[in-house]
């Protein structure tokens, strides 16, 4: 039960930040009279013309269920100029936004934020992998086992270093407070040493020694070897680090047009953050789907169509291509997101 609490907070912190980073826009819909309570420049109608700020502002104990409601559905306005475009006309909706049209549709960023935190909330709610415990029957060979050992100890020296540390005399307040934040994260690092049962030599000493190829081998033999400890570590970093799969993904886009001077990487940023925000809905449908036992084999496989058809529909119609140009880069595009995929679940299992 703490469990769906828990997604169904970080759903409603998604919203809310989203709604942070999401003005107000089309809510006021009454002239106002007098100053702006906020800038105290005269008003002429229902917005404030020099900070924006509704004329008309809400004071009742309701109003707090409403502003709730609105920020979490975002049942008017932008909802429903944005989902649909979207959903169906996706390219259309990228180079509306980039070339102007903003105010009447949910910015990129709003979208993909609230789409990872739900993508992760839906996750929690509906995965059937619970955090992984001592009680789990994993096999590992002594190996493993080691150095998952010398790891603890190493970490329980650290602690008993900084409580020594902090409980030494003449110990300035500056110095106190910065030594029980990082003993505090050394507890934590430990506490996950201890969930983690299934941590590789290899993984370890390939991402100290910053070898790019030994890394990406030793990541992709520890997910092989222990799938539970993968799982583990993506789930506790994919929502906090979805914003890195933009980062990956803008050289790729890039690549498909080299060296053009119609598109600038800013074009290719809004098109992967509309492009990630889409699939994220999609997949979060998906996973729905399958909770509630309606995710067959055709269903799955009319998803995964859509999901082809979108990101053609989207590059053809937001980079303004014809349909043979869109086609041919089509099968790149398709091998450039799975690959950017696979490096950032990769980065998320070399993530300490």
């Amino acid at each position: 039960m703490t469990g769906d609490i828990e997604a169904a907070g970080d759903a409603i912190t998604g919203a809310m930040i989203a709604r942070a980073v999401e003005p107000d826009q089309g809510e006021s819909q009454e002239a106002g009279h007098g100053a702006c309570l906020n800038c105290g420049a005269a008003l002429t109608g229902p917005y404030c013309a020099q900070c924006g700020q509704a004329a008309h502002l809400h004071r009742s104990f309701a109003a707090i269920g409403h502003d709730l409601a609105h920020g979490v559905l975002h049942f008017e306005g932008k909802l429903f100029a944005t989902l649909p475009e979207l959903a169906l006309r996706p390219g259309r909706l990228t180079y509306r936004y980039i070339h102007g049209e903003r105010a009447r549709f949910i910015s990129p960023f709003a979208l993909f934020l609230f789409s990872a935190l739900l993508l992760y909330a839906v996750f929690s709610l509906t995965s059937h992998h619970g955090a992984i415990d001592a009680g789990d029957a994993v096999q590992f060979d002594e190996g493993e086992r080691k150095a998952l050992q010398a790891e603890q100890a190493k970490a329980d020296a650290h602690i008993r270093d900084l409580q020594q540390r902090l409980a030494a005399p003449g110990v300035s307040a500056a110095k106190r407070e910065a030594l029980g934040e990082e003993l505090d994260e050394a507890r934590t690092e430990r506490s996950a040493l201890t969930l983690a049962t299934g941590l590789s030599d290899s993984l370890k000493a390939d991402g100290v020694n910053g070898n790019i190829a030994k890394s990406v081998g030793g990541a992709v033999d520890a997910i092989a070897k222990n799938p539970e400890f993968a799982y583990y570590k993506m789930k506790a970093n994919a929502y906090k680090f979805s914003w890195a799969l933009i980062l990956i993904s803008l050289p790729f886009m890039w690549l498909l047009f080299p060296f053009s001077r119609r598109f600038k990487m800013y074009d290719h940023a809004i098109y992967v953050t509309y492009s990630i925000a889409f699939m994220s809905l999609l997949f979060s449908l998906s996973m729905i789907l399958g909770a509630a036992h309606l995710s067959g084999g055709l269903i799955s496989f009319v998803l995964l169509l859509f999901a082809a058809w979108h990101m053609y529909r989207q590059l053809k119609e937001a980079y303004a291509l014809g349909r043979t140009s869109a086609l041919l880069r089509l099968p790149l595009l398709y091998l450039f997101a799975s690959t950017a995929l696979l490096l950032f679940f990769i980065m998320l299992v070399l993530m300490g």
